[in-house]
């Protein structure tokens, strides 16, 4: 093949070895039988794939194929050369070494007298830099779209946070008024039907005793609604100290209302947190009532504490019947309520309240489980 491109030169009035060097500076170049069998390889070619001349000679350029391109590739590759025709494209080869390096591909069909395919020559340019500078540019373009998402995702959140917090605000202060203005006469109501419970059960029929009950549970479930309105209303800063977590649970127990055949195991052990006692006590509080109101009176809760490098976990699981599925992603909305009679705000406050400790609230289902996460 040399020879007879050294003929050809020659009938051109051109130097052959003049070319050859100037190739071998500027440009990769092989050249092939009609089988694809490497017959030359300059120097250039060599210092590239790391294989010397001796190793080239014989084989085929599949010596140098990596996993970039795929079979469709290069049967379309060479059913263009077979054809006749000039094939252009790049090609990521690998190196002896296992490195792989990038080359814009010119092959061209070299026809004997016949018309005949007596040879192909491929003249590559190294693009490796280029490649890889391109591919960096496409990842921070990825990176900086991905960004770009977040960002817009990130101010929508926020946007939609602002605008809640203010309907939030104006609620709890419209709220808060009307809780106040209700607050004193039904003390009134509660101190007096207390008071007068004994004298007038005493003259009441079973039927009438019943009704006085309910009216009692209700005047009941009104202060706690209102108490729960006011608290959500009056957010006041936490006043962190070193507490017993078990302590808090225990006492929480004290404000619930009836467990009475609800079994509720607490904790074993017991974990040191650095919180504000009266407001974690007001959240266990709130998630045990909530899990005897799950139970219905017959069932388990389990109350568990444990902790790692980063957090203190309470977890309070109950053996009732689940949250629906679709509610879970609710459940921490203001107004939200699963409850007959319910304001939708205790989970709200108790989120706010582990928010305010750094810490986080979340629930899963089957069984239904709180999980609070406080930093040590």
């Amino acid at each position: 093949m040399i020879m007879g491109l050294s003929a050809s030169f020659k009938k051109l009035n051109l130097d052959y070895s003049s070319f050859e060097e100037i190739f071998s500076e500027h440009s990769i170049v092989s050249v092939t039988d009609p089988e694809g069998t490497i017959i030359y390889a300059n120097q250039k070619f060599c210092e590239l794939s790391k294989y010397s001349e001796e190793e080239l000679i014989g084989q085929n350029h599949r010596i140098l194929k990596s996993d970039e391109h795929n079979d469709d590739f290069f049967t379309n590759m060479w059913d263009k050369l077979s054809s006749g025709q000039i094939w252009e494209g790049e090609i990521k080869n690998r190196a002896k070494d296992g490195s792989h390096y990038w080359l814009k591909s010119t092959i061209l069909p070299v026809l004997n007298s016949d018309k005949e395919i007596q040879n192909y020559v491929a003249i590559r340019t190294d693009i490796t830099n280029e490649k890889n500078t391109e591919l960096k540019l496409l990842k921070a373009e990825s990176k900086l779209l991905q960004q770009n998402v977040n960002l817009i995702s990130e101010v929508e959140n926020k946007s939609n946070e602002l605008v809640k917090s203010e309907r939030l605000a104006t609620i709890g202060t419209m709220a808060s008024r009307v809780a106040h203005d209700l607050k004193n006469p039904l003390t009134i109501l509660h101190t007096y039907s207390e008071m007068l419970t004994p004298q007038i059960l005493s003259k009441l029929e079973t039927q009438d005793k019943e009704k006085w009950y309910r009216m009692q549970n209700s005047i009941f479930d009104m202060r706690r609604i209102i108490e729960d309105v006011l608290d959500f209303a009056r957010t006041t800063e936490i006043k962190k100290s070193e507490n017993s977590m078990l302590s808090i649970i225990k006492l929480a127990l004290n404000h619930v209302d009836s467990h009475f055949g609800v079994e509720i195991n607490l904790p074993e052990n017991d974990i040191n947190v650095k919180c504000d006692a009266r407001k974690m006590e007001g959240v266990m509080s709130n998630l045990l009532s909530n899990s005897v109101h799950a139970v219905d009176g017959h069932g388990e809760i389990d109350v568990t504490l444990d902790s790692d490098s980063e957090f203190v976990r309470i977890q309070v699981k109950d053996s009732g019947d689940g949250i629906p599925d679709d509610d879970l992603d609710k459940i921490f909305e203001p107004m939200y309520t699963t409850k007959k009679t319910g304001t939708g705000l205790g989970l709200l406050i108790c989120k706010s309240i582990v928010g305010q400790h750094g810490g986080s609230i979340s629930v899963s289902n089957k069984p239904t489980t709180f999980t609070i996460k406080i930093p040590v």
